[in-house]
C-alpha cells in the first residue's frame, strides 16, 4: 500500500521516533506521538472526528492502484503522515515500493500534518468520494 505528500507547508519530518504500533507500518498511514510507556514511539492515533480531511480527488497511482488525494482542513491533535524513504539495494534486482513497510521498533519517518497540506494515500476505510469530509480512524486510516 502506498502514500506520499504532494503539498507541504514546510519540509519537516520526524525521524527520531520508532514504530511502536506493534506491527509493520506502510507509507500513507496516519500515526500519533506516543506518551507514557510509548514515549519516543509513533503509535496508531485515537479516532478523532475533529481532525478533518476533504477528499480532493479520486486518483490512481503506481500504474493503477486506486488512491485518494486529501487536503487537511482541520487539526485537533497532532497527527503524522508516514512517508518513509526506501531501504533498497538498487542494482540487485527489481523492487516494489508499494509493499514497503517499516518494521515494529525501527525508525519511522513521519510528517506532522498542517492545515492546507495535501497528500495521496490508499490507506482509507471505505471508498472516499471527492468533495466529502473525512476524519482519522483508530487504525491510522482516513474514513
Amino acid at each position: 500500500m502506498a502514500g506520499y505528500m504532494t503539498k507541504l507547508q514546510g519540509y519537516l519530518y520526524e525521524g527520531e521516533f520508532t514504530n511502536g504500533t506493534g506491527a509493520p507500518v506502510e507509507n500513507g498511514v496516519l500515526v500519533a506521538l506516543g506518551s507514557g510507556d510509548d514515549a519516543g514511539k509513533m503509535v496508531l492515533p485515537a479516532a478523532n472526528a475533529n481532525t478533518k480531511f476533504v477528499c480532493k480527488e479520486v486518483a490512481a497511482i503506481y500504474d493503477g492502484i486506486p488512491a485518494y488525494r486529501f487536503i487537511v482542513t482541520a487539526i485537533d491533535t497532532p497527527v503524522y503522515f508516514v512517508e518513509n524513504g526506501f531501504e533498497l539495494n538498487i542494482g540487485e534486482g527489481e523492487y516494489d515500493t508499494t509493499i514497503y513497510a517499516t518494521k515494529d521498533g525501527a525508525f519511522l519517518r513521519a510528517h506532522p500534518l498542517q492545515v492546507g497540506e495535501e497528500f495521496v494515500t490508499n490507506m482509507v476505510t471505505g471508498t472516499p468520494v471527492a468533495g466529502t469530509e473525512y476524519s482519522v480512524k483508530a487504525d491510522g486510516t482516513i474514513g
